[in-house]
């Protein structure tokens, strides 16, 4: 809203011929002409102050110039008490004021108080004051008239900060006699439309303190012209607007004559153009053929494809990056290699990032689809707003998506405030690699920013975390998965924990030994999945789980920060490339009853034979009582100080 106010009648001038406001300078607030009956009281009138910083005097605040440089008056810097006093050698009744401050166009002063006194003391007058200024020039129109003898401006900004005071004007009236308030009207609040909706009604309203308002008068002063009814009331029916913003102008007039206007705007914008927002985007996938790669499935060809590789491990995905928030309303898949084959994907769905994890979009999930249903058309139930799209394929052992296309409109603007991650208890997780019980902290959905760091623990050759369906985490995994049962344990841990599963959806039984090629692969999904400090991740394992993180400790030391061997049964110390271990932060746990106790000999290998100085390795904690059991990991990892420890462990510190 833009409010001014005008008055009807003759000017006097007195005060402003040849002292308008500086070139550029717009009054801010409600800017009256001054009536016959108002007079600038303060105009030459005896101006006295707390301190003056030569030659800038209080004089100068009343002669009238705001123009010159030199016309102003300062208290100077680091000055206590900074009041100007203004004696009005007569009583009037006060009404607006008018005050210029800053040098040239900088420098207002942001806080002040403006006071009166009738003879009784000081006291601030209605509505003067201001504690956030930002310009030069301020007209303001009391709340109330007061009557006065003397008005005092006291500025309250820093005191390393100057106060400068260009002029300070007063209008009112000889006490006694009569000046007439202008109304005041208020538009309303500013509005838009997105087309084709075209019309609104703005509704205004009007005020006057000493009287009542004549008439109402809505017209239009800006943007493409309109169709206006009802325009002599308080309430405007705009039609037939066009897109742009529109300038529509409320003003009242009195009962005296006096007329305020305020301005509202109306800014109408085109619908946004729904279209293939996938179309050429970054992409990536679980796994891929080497001859159909990601980027052919929204390439806009329906001759090529993206294929995953030849995997019985069900879940891989699909991603589109947006490359920035969009409003997305459906999908259409070409499925096969090609609209009559029957090589459709049978079992899918679609996900969005929601800015901590992957959320199901409700009306897409896909199941029993023919295969030689080779194209699907899925309207969600409602739109997403999201940064990354996700298709989750259900099939075994191939997926193949010709063409992903989303649908939807670009400039959206991103939910704030919690994530809806499932947080603070273990969940499963389905993957192309290993499917996991998976730990978010308690706290992940705070906020959408934070990264957390990031615990892969391995459980051991005969082991497993999860059911042999893979629809729920064991009752009793082996492992770090183990203390989630614990609501304690799952209150302190302050770290992502993810315990892969190394069995197939089909036994728990056997042996089976984790890939580290798959690990490292598992372990850049989880920086797709979820928020990761990939600073701080980490390796732990027991037994053959031990094993692998000390493999993974030799070969990637670049992508790890720390590892926590429990229960090793392999021997490094025979591995060639052993001393890449010694700046690897590591804690090795052992159990007394558990021989050879290999991480012990590590230890001693790495302080005394790979160089000069101590390795980065822990002394080994080594249980009295511990076996190759859960005596030894289950005791190990319920230890909150391991965890102390090893949260403060960085790459960057190492590398």
């Amino acid at each position: 809203m833009r409010r001014f106010q005008a008055r009807v009648g003759a000017l006097l001038t007195v005060a402003l011929v040849g002292c308008g406001a500086p070139d550029g300078v717009e009054l801010v607030g409600q800017r009256a002409g001054v009536e016959a009956a108002l007079v600038n009281v303060t105009l030459n009138k005896p101006a006295t102050a707390s301190a003056s910083q030569s030659p800038f005097q209080p004089a100068y605040a009343v002669d009238g110039n705001i123009t010159g440089d030199d016309s102003r008056w300062c208290p100077g810097i680091y000055t206590q008490t900074r009041q100007l006093d203004i004696d009005l050698q007569g009583t009037f009744d006060l009404v607006r004021m008018e005050l210029y401050t800053g040098f040239r166009d900088t420098k207002p002063i942001q806080n002040y108080e403006i006071a009166y006194d009738d003879g009784t003391g000081w006291k601030p007058i209605p509505g003067a004051s201001q504690s956030a200024n930002t310009s030069i020039a301020v007209a303001t129109t009391f709340t109330q008239p007061v009557t006065a003898t003397k008005v005092r401006l006291t500025c309250l900004d820093p005191l390393a900060d100057n106060c400068r005071v260009k002029e300070l004007w007063v209008f009112g009236s000889p006490h006694g006699t009569t000046a007439n308030l202008p109304p005041v009207a208020n538009a309303g609040a500013d509005r838009s439309l997105t087309l084709p909706a075209n019309s609104l009604t703005l509704s205004g309203i009007a005020t006057d303190a000493d009287g009542t308002i004549a008439s109402l008068a809505w017209t239009q002063v800006a943007g493409p012209t309109a169709a206006l009814s009802s325009a002599t009331t308080a309430t405007l029916s705009v039609a037939g607007l066009s897109a742009g913003v529109s300038t529509f102008r409320l003003t009242a007039t009195d009962n005296a004559g006096a007329t305020a206007s305020d301005d509202v705007s109306v800014t109408v914008t085109a619908p946004a153009v729904v279209s293939n927002i996938a179309l050429n985007k970054p992409v990536s996938a679980g796994s891929s053929s080497t001859s159909y790669v990601p980027a052919f499935a929204v390439d806009g060809s329906l001759t090529t494809r993206w294929e995953s590789a030849y995997s019985f491990m069900p879940h891989n995905y699909f991603d589109v990056d947006l490359q920035g928030p969009h409003e997305v309303q459906s999908a259409e898949l070409h499925l096969s290699t090609s609209a009559t084959t029957s090589f459709a994907m049978t079992a899918f769905e679609l996900q969005a990032w929601d800015g901590g994890c992957w959320k199901t979009i409700p009306g897409t999930v896909v199941e029993g689809n023919p295969l030689n249903t080779t194209l699907r058309t899925l309207t969600f139930t409602s739109p997403v707003i999201t940064t990354k799209v996700r298709v989750v394929c259900k099939d075994t052992p191939y997926c193949r998506l010709r063409e992903l296309k989303l649908m939807g409109t670009p400039g959206a603007v991103l939910p704030t405030g919690p994530t809806t991650c499932a947080a603070g208890q273990q969940t499963v997780a389905r993957g192309p690699r290993y499917d996991a019980a998976v730990f978010l902290p308690q706290h992940y959905n705070d906020d959408r920013t934070t990264q957390w760091p990031l615990i892969i623990a391995l459980h051991g050759i005969g082991g497993s975390t999860l059911n042999v369906e893979h629809t729920a985490v064991l009752g009793n995994p082996e492992g770090l998965a183990k203390q989630f049962n614990s609501a304690a344990f799952r209150a302190a841990m302050q770290a992502i924990v993810i315990s892969p599963n190394q069995r197939m959806p089909i036994t728990n039984s056997g042996n089976g030994w984790f890939s580290a090629a798959t690990l490292m692969a598992l372990l850049e999904d989880a920086k797709k999945n979820y928020r990761v400090d990939a600073d701080r991740v980490y390796f732990t394992g027991l037994s053959g789980g031990a094993n692998t993180s000390i493999d993974l400790g030799l070969t990637q030391t670049d992508r790890i920060a720390a590892i926590v061997p429990i229960a090793l049964t392999s021997t490094p110390t025979n591995d060639p490339n052993v001393c890449a271990l010694k700046p690897l932060p590591s804690w090795a746990f052992h159990g007394a009853l558990d021989t050879p106790s290999r991480s012990t000999s590590l230890k001693v290998w790495l302080d005394t034979k790979c160089g000069a100085g101590a390795s980065a390795m822990r002394p080994v904690t080594v249980y009295p009582n511990g076996g190759h059991n859960g005596a030894t990991w289950d005791t190990a990892y319920a230890d909150l100080s391991l965890y102390t420890w090893l949260l403060q462990q960085r790459i960057s510190d190492r590398l």
